[in-house]
């Protein structure tokens, strides 16, 4: 007898424990959901690039008041940086740019609602928001820090007995699984194999591209790592490479679910350049703070390049297609025989920044010609954020010795500009 009397204290005591940790330490959604009002928003845009998510919806009507978008549970309500806009009903809005919105890698743990907050008189109200895209789950692994990292489902559910729709963010903290391919940051050493890119003779002795980028990026990789960070090269030797597809390097950033893409590339021009120097080449429509990390960080080692087409700032570019630019790839294709491709003026030239980017940076590789293959991710709205370096110019002789002594240099400014954004300590 005393021992089933003993087995009921260890049952009730367990259930006593687990009740008393709900309670304290998992924050729940449910009583808020009973909180909002009948009324609803849509969410008409769901995106993530990089690390943040950029979303916008609207109502139906237009709420009189002061509105924010939150994430509320019974314990915390966290702002989001928000726009609001009445023009015939009540829109919201995060950001214009690709690389801003919510910032994923800085949401604490916990179970939130992503809700409407509306203020009149300082009387609050809240309204829920029902997922009409096409993604109504999205999962994402935030960058490693202190060898952890957290994974945020992203969900869209109805509450059958309230009947509302709901979208709610789950965080909880994590590894990064070993089963699944899942990386931090993808490091695309430029050409390689059938394509050594450009080459140069310097002391009796030529240099190729392919050759100098991948000990580049070996040594980024090595000190990348040495910030706890978890790093994909899409080739470790001389290998060629497709461009899309399977094994293709402009698919294996998001294949690997990366949350940056930089590829590493040496710049030439006609014979013996009287200058050298870096630029970063951009995706479209973003904050360009990491953008001038690079630039200023490889910048102190070869100084910024002369170049003055597409360039944005010190070190930085954005080459995109013109009309004109569109109009010559229509009549190459008709030439081959194939499909000209649905290219959108703005969208970025070169295709390890278009086509990593997705929908954002207006990918277009979708099939249509089987000779050049298909980007799995020519439509995807979760995208690594791209970045295309010519780190210096290899025709450039103060340049092409400074890689060759002091490859670590380069490593270093890639990894502390990634340092210095991330915040990592």
């Amino acid at each position: 007898m005393k021992k089933v009397f003993g087995l009921i204290f260890v049952v009730l005591f367990i259930i006593a424990i687990v009740a008393i940790y709900k309670l304290f330490f998992v924050k729940d959604v449910k009583t808020v959901l009973e909180l909002t009002e009948e009324e609803k928003f849509y969410l008409e845009d769901v995106r993530i690039f990089g690390n943040h998510m950029n979303i916008s919806g609207c109502a139906d009507n237009i709420l009189d008041g002061d509105s924010s978008l939150v994430l509320k549970n019974d314990d915390d309500e966290i702002q989001v940086d928000s726009k609001f806009t009445n023009s015939g009903k009540t829109c919201f809005y995060l950001s214009d740019k690709n690389n801003e919105g919510i910032n994923l890698d800085e949401l604490k743990t916990g179970k939130y609602l992503l809700l409407v907050k509306n203020t009149v008189d300082e009387e609050e109200s809240f309204y829920t928001i029902e997922n009409t895209t096409d993604y109504k789950t999205l999962e994402y692994y935030t960058i490693t820090k202190d060898n952890k990292n957290n994974k945020i489902d992203f969900k869209s559910d109805i509450d059958e007995k309230l009947n509302k729709n709901y979208i709610e963010f789950d965080i909880k903290e994590t590894k990064l699984p070993n089963d699944v391919d899942v990386y931090d940051i993808t490091i695309d050493p430029g050409h390689g194999g059938y394509d050594p890119g450009s080459t140069y003779t310097l002391d009796g002795k030529t240099y190729n591209e392919a050759d100098l980028t991948l000990k580049v990026s070996l040594e980024v990789k090595k000190e990348l790592e040495k910030l706890g960070l978890k790093v994909k090269l899409t080739r470790e030797d001389d290998t060629g490479l497709y461009y899309y597809g399977d094994g293709g390097r402009a698919d294996i950033p998001n294949d690997v679910k990366s949350k940056f893409s930089i590829s590493i590339h040496l710049n030439s021009d006609y014979g013996t350049m009287s200058y050298g120097g870096v630029e970063v080449y951009t995706p479209n429509d973003i904050d360009y703070d990491l953008a001038k990390l690079f630039a200023n960080n490889i910048g102190s080692i070869v100084g910024y390049s002369k170049k003055a087409t597409d360039r944005i700032d010190n070190g930085i570019y954005f080459q995109y297609f013109n009309e004109r630019d569109i109009e010559s790839s229509k009549e190459e294709a008709l030439e081959k025989g194939n499909k000209p491709y649905d290219i959108k003026v703005g969208a970025p030239y070169m295709y390890m920044i278009r086509e990593v980017g997705g929908a954002q940076t207006y990918a277009y590789v979708d099939g249509r010609n089987e000779d050049v293959g298909i980007n799995k991710y020519y439509n995807a709205i979760q995208v690594a954020e791209p970045y295309l370096i010519e780190i210096a110019y290899i025709n450039y002789e103060n340049d092409l010795k400074k890689i060759l002594n002091n490859t670590d240099e380069f490593g270093s400014a890639i990894a502390n500009s990634m340092k210095e954004y991330l915040k990592i300590s």
